[in-house]
């Protein structure tokens, strides 16, 4: 039998506290993945709906050519498009939102935390990749009718796109890691 000392309760004490400030800190992060979610759709329809002609032509990188207005057919069919990176984004939020959601409940430790960890990862990892893409998709369909001469295509890759690829590249290798600790730990434990 071990006997709990005076200088034990201290500690226990100070794991309790962190503790709690790990659940707390992880239910607020929850709700911000939530309220991100909802203002990165409703910032995408509204640039859509209330930009410019020129803002949306300055921003894709489309110059220098007679310009014809956009029309609400090219502005929805661009939003969709624009969706598509803005959806595995937000996909990922809700997984990692599930995450936060079992830290606040006490469960640290789960390989279902590291699955949504890894899911955050592929999302973000997905998002980059198909940001140029998008951006390319954008380039041709405005373009296409609003050009008074000519088509535009245009690729854009920056610094930015590549640390994102390598960040969510990174965090997917650890959940890898740490689901194969986790399962080497579990067949450890038949043992004993």
């Amino acid at each position: 039998m071990i006997s709990s000392t005076s200088s034990d309760l201290p500690l226990a004490a100070a794991s309790l506290e962190r503790s709690r400030r790990i659940r707390f800190l992880s239910r607020m992060l929850a709700y911000l993945c939530v309220g991100i979610s909802v203002i990165l759709a409703a910032g995408l329809a509204a640039y859509w709906i209330v930009s410019t002609d020129e803002t949306i032509h300055l921003d894709a990188r489309l110059r220098g050519i007679a310009i014809h207005p956009i029309g609400w057919d090219i502005r929805l069919a661009s939003m969709a498009i624009s969706a598509l990176p803005l959806a595995c984004l937000i996909w990922g939020l809700l997984r990692v939102r599930r995450c936060f959601e079992a830290f606040a409940e006490g469960r640290f430790f789960t390989l279902e935390n590291v699955h949504r960890l890894r899911d955050l990862a592929v999302a973000v990892f997905a998002a980059t990749l198909l940001k140029p893409v998008v951006g390319a998709a954008l380039s041709i369909l405005l373009s296409w009718r609003t050009y008074a001469t000519g088509k535009a295509l245009v690729v854009a890759l920056g610094s930015d796109a590549l640390l994102a690829l390598l960040f969510a590249g990174l965090i997917v290798v650890i959940a890898w890691l740490i689901a194969e600790a986790m399962a080497i730990a579990d067949e450890n434990a038949q043992f004993i």
